[in-house]
């Protein structure tokens, strides 16, 4: 006689991949097709308004194969349906191989549409100050409701008319959601993801050793230039609330 931990496993199995695993529980193949057809629909529901733009790329039945594949295979380490997209991220990371009906640029493209999602809900205890548009500036931090991503593909500009073939030059996005909790985007080149990355690494950094960092970074230019320029990308980044005000 199987244990209760036993067939609850093979309660689980049956209900993700039926027919490599049948189930004699003694619940008969009516109800079970209920719960076969509940889950799946569920995980399904999950991806496809998780993943838009990148379910628009297949056909129904392709979409609901891959779905049926992270189904099968992955085994979620979280209870909650809202962490369902990130599990389906690691899956294409780590377990899944590109078929030939998977654009070549997918795996990037579904973490861009997480990020979107994850920064919609994502929590944050820092207190912050707004920049009021005029006040010195002295000291930045980076907003926790915001992520520096790169990719080798265009990921904002994907849908179902334009798939890029190929790679092409790194794109630097940032992810953000500002005070108003609206999330937003923007693109930017790669010495501001050099000074992102310098001010992350600082925690809060002064403008001073931003100066200094971007001096050195960029020895072939002349030092008011590249001043005049930090002045302007770290006021466009506090506007943006990409960046805030550090307390002292």
């Amino acid at each position: 006689m199987k244990s209760l931990r036993e067939t609850q496993h093979a309660f689980i199995q049956h209900i993700k991949n039926p027919e490599a695993n049948l189930f004699d529980g003694g619940i008969e193949d009516r109800r079970l097709k209920i719960y076969r057809e509940l889950f799946f629909k569920n995980i399904l529901s999950f991806l496809s308004s998780g993943f838009p733009v990148l379910e628009s790329l297949y056909s129904e039945q392709q979409w609901k194969e891959l779905a049926r594949t992270f189904f099968i295979k992955h085994e979620c380490r979280s209870p909650y349906f809202i962490d369902i997209s990130k599990e389906f991220i690691e899956f294409l990371s780590n377990e899944y191989e590109l078929t030939e009906f998977d654009p070549i640029f997918m795996r990037e493209l579904a973490h861009y549409e997480w990020l979107e999602l994850d920064v919609s809900v994502r929590k944050s205890s820092q207190r912050t100050k707004k920049w009021d548009g005029f006040s010195p500036i002295t000291q930045v931090q980076m907003s926790e409701l915001a992520t520096l991503v790169s990719y080798q593909y265009p990921v904002h500009q994907i849908s179902a008319e334009f798939s890029p073939s190929q790679i092409t030059e790194i794109v630097y996005v940032v992810v953000y959601r500002d005070t108003t909790d609206e999330v937003n985007f923007t693109l930017i080149n790669a010495v501001s993801a050099h000074l992102l990355n310098s001010i992350m690494k600082q925690g809060r950094a002064t403008v001073d050793s931003l100066t200094k960092i971007m001096i050195e970074a960029m020895p072939q230019l002349d030092v008011h230039q590249i001043t005049g320029s930090l002045q302007q990308v770290i006021k466009q980044l506090l506007l943006q609330e990409i960046l805030f005000i550090a307390e002292q």
